[in-house]
């Protein structure tokens, strides 16, 4: 194992230390607890991008990071949705939307990684919406007395830009698959 798996690792490792301490320190008092779990979420981030760098600099891009790395990312992010939503941060309609997508993503990855051999790379749209979204879930998280009518529409403003980057999900997943069919109806798979 390199070092950008064993970072993609160890992030998915932080998710359930995020919902610990997230919860612990919001609902029980835990001192710092939610502070904790702001910079568990940071350095997700942080981690997230030095295994990217890491991979394509020290040529260390693999099969187990393509298909982990944004599995890590996605379980992170839905896990501080359905904690701030949980806690009543934001009306919890946003947290249903942005699982919903996430499940469209990953079935429709799958599909293409079955039948077609072809991993889903990151679309500058969905870096553009990841880093809106990790904007406002550490504001949220960290300004606990913005108002709930505040934070529901600083998430409005990522489920928009999530569905935008959807949307160019989805037209990569149509582009492949009719390029599969052609390759077959030609004979050339």
């Amino acid at each position: 194992m390199n070092i950008p798996n064993i970072l993609t690792a160890v992030r998915l490792f932080m998710v359930p230390a995020f919902v610990f301490f997230y919860l612990k320190g919001s609902e029980e008092g835990l001192p710092y607890g939610v502070i904790i779990a702001a910079a568990i979420f940071i350095l997700a981030a942080v981690t997230d991008m030095l295994d990217g760098y890491l991979a394509r600099k020290l040529h260390q891009i693999t099969d187990f990071g393509k298909l982990a790395d944004p599995l890590a990312d996605k379980m992170m992010q839905v896990a501080a949705i359905g904690c701030l939503a949980y806690n009543g941060r934001f009306s919890v309609w946003i947290f249903y939307v942005y699982l919903a997508k996430e499940i469209l993503l990953i079935l429709g990855g799958a599909k293409l990684l079955k039948f077609q051999k072809f991993v889903v790379f990151s679309k500058w749209s969905g870096k553009i919406a990841t880093i809106i979204l990790f904007i406002n879930i550490v504001v949220i998280m960290v300004f606990e007395q913005i108002p709930k009518s505040v934070a529901t529409k600083m998430m409005i403003v990522c489920i928009v830009f999530t569905l935008l980057a959807l949307f160019n999900y989805i037209q990569m997943y149509v582009k492949v698959r009719e390029n599969h069919k052609l390759k077959k109806s030609t004979g050339e798979e």
